[in-house]
């Protein structure tokens, strides 16, 4: 299917607790978006997952005639149309998702993973449009990652690569989801603030109740703020100093605290990244798609030229 003869795709985003999808036009604009929840345990099973991503197409396009893009969590080969790994599904390894799609569909599919697909549609009609050099974080549940160099979507060989979150900025630091200690995501992700809070006596049900107490002057939340700040600089200035980017975009749950942490994040990463990297970086971009993004990017796949893809 040539991209010049569509004029709409399917996005769908598929997380761990729920399927984001839309409707979207050639220029990016969203036309219809629908949200539903895997409602059980038994609903990470790739195949009540794909029976919900197949309800949801047929909801959007009921004549069954437009592509869809799909954003999974896990490492995607290119070399070989497998989804490698998902750390949010059990039993997803080397799974060939797309092809699996494309029958129960019976129309194109293609799989991207789901922060590249926030990348991609903040840089299509989100906070980095018109970048051509872009590092985005999704700071959620986990910190995801994306990565523009010079236009083209950067994943790794394997598609393995482009894992910001496991960066170490603490060696034998906490332990992470991925097993290993010190992970940029150990300190950075939304559950990461709340432990944060723990360590400096306070309690908060989500990341937002601890940015309200820390505008309102309350030490403990304070000090967890300057925290969170001081880490996510750390790991901020070693990816800008590899990629030198014209963008650096946030975006996830997390990123609800933007206005409270990101001028202190740009502070510290004024005294800690060097200044010919960081030239032009600042101001720190706030996602602007909010939830949908990553929907919007898996339409980009059929609706916009793919350099590198």
């Amino acid at each position: 299917m040539q991209t010049a003869e569509i004029e709409a795709a399917l996005g769908l985003d598929i997380g761990g607790h729920g399927v984001k999808a839309a409707r979207v036009g050639r220029d990016g604009e969203v036309l219809e978006q629908r949200v539903a929840p895997i409602a059980n345990a038994d609903g990470r099973a790739i195949e009540a997952v794909e029976a919900l991503v197949a309800e949801l197409a047929a909801g959007l396009d009921p004549s069954g005639r437009l592509p869809v893009g799909v954003g999974v969590p896990g490492f995607h080969d290119r070399r070989t149309g497998l989804l490698r790994q998902s750390p949010n599904f059990a039993g997803w390894e080397d799974q060939p998702v797309a092809e699996r799609l494309e029958s129960l569909l019976d129309r194109p599919v293609r799989t991207e993973n789901d922060a590249n697909c926030a990348l991609l549609g903040e840089a299509w009609t989100g906070a980095a449009k018109g970048a051509r050099d872009v590092v985005m974080l999704t700071l959620g549940t986990g910190v995801g990652s994306g990565f523009l160099v010079d236009g083209r979507l950067l994943t790794g060989a394997r598609g393995a690569g482009a894992e910001a979150g496991h960066i170490t900025i603490h060696r034998g630091g906490r332990l992470c989801g991925c097993g290993r200690r010190g992970c940029l995501e150990a300190y950075a992700s939304g559950p990461a603030l709340l432990v944060t809070a723990r360590e400096e006596g306070g309690e908060a049900p989500s990341a937002s109740p601890v940015f309200a107490a820390s505008r309102a002057g309350e030490p403990w939340a304070q000090a967890t703020v300057e925290r969170y700040c001081s880490d996510l600089a750390d790991g901020l200035a070693q990816l800008i100093h590899v990629f030198s980017p014209e963008a650096v975009v946030l975006g996830g749950g997390v990123s609800g605290g933007f206005d409270t942490f990101a001028p202190r994040v740009e502070v510290l990463l004024g005294e800690r990244a060097i200044p010919a990297c960081l030239a032009g970086v600042l101001p720190l971009r706030r996602a602007s798609l909010g939830s949908i993004a990553g929907a919007v990017g898996a339409a980009s796949l059929f609706l916009r030229p793919m350099e590198g893809r």
